[in-house]
């Protein structure tokens, strides 16, 4: 059965078993001279058949290894997400002229659907974008329909 997919902006109908891989992304304005600003991303996705949150989460992490130069893992633990099981990482590697830092955090939706957020900043910046980023996962919470979704 095809569904509807809204925005704050648009809405539009998609065929049935098409796969939401939405990506939502927020940043900071860049200041002069910053090479990246600090943001947030929302991404989508379908973990593989049986595939256990920390079977996604791992699967991630190896493949950020395998590309990123100069990786460097910071930590990688089970959380809770509002009530709902989560892996959360932090990490470094080079992008460029650029030290990037990131915090992930995994979850996994009533439906099956994998959500990450991924919050990033350059590595010398992470430490004073921390208190927005904070900020930001203090206010994150899940909508009741998605909360439904699952019962």
């Amino acid at each position: 059965m095809p569904y509807t997919s809204r925005t704050r902006d648009f809405h539009f109908d998609l065929p049935d078993k098409w796969i939401d891989r939405t990506m939502i992304a927020f940043s900071a304005p860049q200041a002069p001279g910053q090479t990246v600003a600090p943001n947030i991303l929302i991404a989508y996705d379908t973990p593989r058949n049986g595939e256990s949150l920390g079977g996604f989460a791992n699967r991630q992490l190896q493949e950020l290894m395998s590309k990123a130069k100069q990786f460097q893992l910071e930590f990688r633990h089970d959380s809770i997400v509002r009530g709902r099981p989560a892996v959360e990482m932090a990490f470094e590697w080079e992008a460029g002229p650029t030290r990037l830092k990131q915090r992930q955090i995994h979850s996994f939706l009533p439906d099956g659907r994998a959500i990450t957020l991924v919050f990033t900043a350059a590595a010398a910046e992470f430490a004073q974008a921390e208190p927005y980023f904070a900020a930001m996962q203090d206010s994150f919470d899940w909508n009741e329909e998605a909360s439904l979704a699952g019962a």
